[in-house]
């Protein structure tokens, strides 16, 4: 759990430095831009209040053709030359005149006495008597995007009237182009463009040639920088291609700004993060179910001893010895029981020593079989209580990642969903293990049937196979101390059935008639041969077991037609146990 809020918290720190850096990127090449049209303004403005610029208002109408006016002409356009050599980023810098709408004085002198192939290049500085910026466009003269600025040209000699609108058309490769192809902080993914406000690429594009005034970039980001916004978030660009967008808007301009980045690009490190966590998850989970595994053997094992030596001492081996040196509850019991054989050897042979020392070996082997369910509830609690509330809180967290993934429209949240629901399996895996380890049978509250019940559901989710419960009508069980027997021989025929007969179905049935009560667990597997099984342990726990409760116990199997486990006992009510022992006791007075 620790693991898992150290790796959101890293993820959200990532993701907070991405956005910041994005936002960065975004913000210094605004300004870069912003530098950019503040200084061309600046330069417009430098060359339209030159004394000699103005001075040319002065000489009347500039229709005139003498001598007079080819020098002024001349002078004006080496005036201009000199500025266009000064500002590299300048195509071209030119009057027009108010009154002809034709160029007068151009730094390129054949344009001289032509009309400007585009209106807008004076009407707009003439309209508003101040700067006008041109929006980029198609020059038909260049064969290329091209961007102006007009500004009025004021008298010399009358400060109201304009002789003349100064038009600066730039160089956008070698000046506006050149700040939008730097990809510095971009990655091998990235890129900034600018974008009209119909949508329209304005500068040239990393992965798409011949964009400016071609391509129509119409995806949300686009147009919510045009109509203003400002922010980041992941978003198809104009490939179909999630990217890392961070916008916002020019106002001088009315562009919309965009840098962006690929998103797989932008969050490889969080995927690499991501896949650690993953391998890190399932090495812990397999060392989990390895340390419950050996915890569970650690117990099993030296109880499985234990059994053994019992059924070799009771075949007359008194020899036999089952102690060990663990310090442990089963190693002094093993010790005790080795004692308990010592006693028996130089133990009378008369029969009420006889009695007591078969008394001694039920009294034995009834403490084995409480110290295994004993062991059996306590591993199934500590499944449940341990591995299981540390899958729960796994599950909880990967359900948040899958969240925070898909949230953010990252392909990866399906591997999280699909981490969730290999958990969520091994939540129920646990849960039934932990429930066979140690069903709730306490005293008063779980009745044979309800016990009957839940069994062959846990058994069914278990194993996969089908498994149902038949009786016609309930069926009251008096001795409760009976229901724990009872259980765990059905459990037993119904886990050896599932494990080695290979059924495709298992029936229990559970029937009363008066005080006796009949249970049969019944499959239609491949059975088998009977005098090949006698003496193995599942068989043999359970006839202990009925033996117990003073149950009688028949197993029957034929090959390829299924077994048949059939346990008859004997129920009494609480009055008559009552009574039994009461009688007992005056008997042995």
């Amino acid at each position: 759990m620790v693991n898992i809020a150290i790796y959101f918290h890293m993820v959200n720190a990532m993701k907070v430095s991405i956005f910041n850096r994005l936002e960065a990127t975004r913000d210094i090449k605004v300004a870069e831009l912003s530098h950019w049209l503040e200084e061309r303004i600046v330069d417009i403005r430098t060359i339209a209040d030159d004394n000699n610029v103005r001075v040319l208002g002065s000489y009347g109408s500039w229709t005139e053709d003498d001598r007079q006016r080819a020098a002024i002409v001349t002078e004006a356009r080496e005036l201009l030359k000199r500025y266009l050599q000064h500002y590299d980023d300048f195509y071209e810098i030119f009057i027009v005149s108010p009154d002809t709408k034709r160029i007068v004085v151009s730094t390129v002198k054949e344009r001289e006495g032509q009309r400007p192939a585009h209106d807008f290049h004076f009407e707009g500085a003439l309209k508003s008597r101040k700067l006008f910026i041109e929006d980029i466009h198609y020059s038909t003269t260049l064969d290329k995007a091209c961007m102006a600025f007009s500004i009025p040209v004021f008298s010399r000699k009358d400060s109201s009237v304009v002789t003349g609108v100064l038009v600066a058309r730039f160089n956008l490769e070698a000046s506006l182009y050149r700040h939008l192809s730097d990809r510095t902080g971009l990655g091998d993914t990235g890129e900034t463009f600018i974008v009209s406000k119909d949508g329209n690429a304005l500068n040239e594009l990393r992965w798409q040639k011949d964009a400016p005034l071609r391509l129509n970039i119409s995806d949300w980001v686009a147009s919510e920088a045009t109509r203003g916004g400002t922010g980041i978030m992941e978003t198809p660009d104009y490939r179909g291609e999630v990217v890392l967008a961070a916008y916002t808007y020019i106002p001088r301009t009315r562009w919309g700004f965009v840098a962006k980045q690929d998103l797989k690009e932008v969050y490889a490190p969080i995927n690499r993060l991501r896949e650690w966590m993953i391998a890190i998850f399932i090495a812990t989970l397999i060392g989990v179910m390895l340390v419950a595994f050996r915890v569970s053997k650690s117990f099993s094992n030296p109880i499985r001893s234990l059994h053994k030596g019992s059924e070799i001492i009771g075949q007359g081996d008194l020899d036999y010895k089952v102690g060990t040196d663990a310090e442990d509850e089963i190693g002094q019991l093993s010790r005790t029981f080795d004692q308990m054989i010592e006693n028996l050897k130089t133990a009378t042979a008369s029969w009420e020593d006889l009695n007591r020392e078969i008394n001694e070996r039920r009294h034995l082997e009834k403490m084995l079989l409480e110290l295994r369910e004993h062991e059996q509830r306590r591993i199934g609690h500590d499944l449940h209580d341990n591995l299981g509330q540390q899958l729960t809180a796994i599950s909880f967290m990967v359900q948040g990642l899958e969240n925070e993934l898909r949230k953010k429209m990252v392909p990866e949240a399906e591997d999280a969903a699909r981490i969730t629901h290999l958990v969520e399996m091994s939540k129920s895996q646990v849960r039934t293990l932990s429930t066979g380890l140690s069903p709730i049978l306490e005293k008063g509250e779980y009745s044979l049937m309800t016990a009957m019940v839940e069994l062959v559901s846990n058994s069914e989710r278990l194993f996969g196979i089908p498994c149902d419960l038949r009786c016609s009508k309930f069926v009251m069980l008096y001795d409760e101390s009976a229901l724990m027997p009872l259980y765990r021989i059905a459990q037993e025929a119904i886990t050896n059935s599932a494990r080695h007969s290979r059924p495709k179905h298992i029936e229990v049935r559970l029937s009363r008639e008066n005080n006796i009560i009949t249970m049969t667990i019944k499959d239609d597997g491949r059975g088998f041969v009977m005098t090949n099984h006698l003496n193995s342990m599942g068989l043999e726990i359970m006839k202990f077991r009925a033996t117990i409760i003073n149950a009688s116990l028949d197993i029957r199997s034929e090959i390829d037609k299924g077994t048949i486990v059939t346990c008859i006992f004997i129920d009494k009510r609480e009055s008559e146990i009552s009574n039994i022992k009461a009688g007992i006791g005056e008997a042995s007075t």
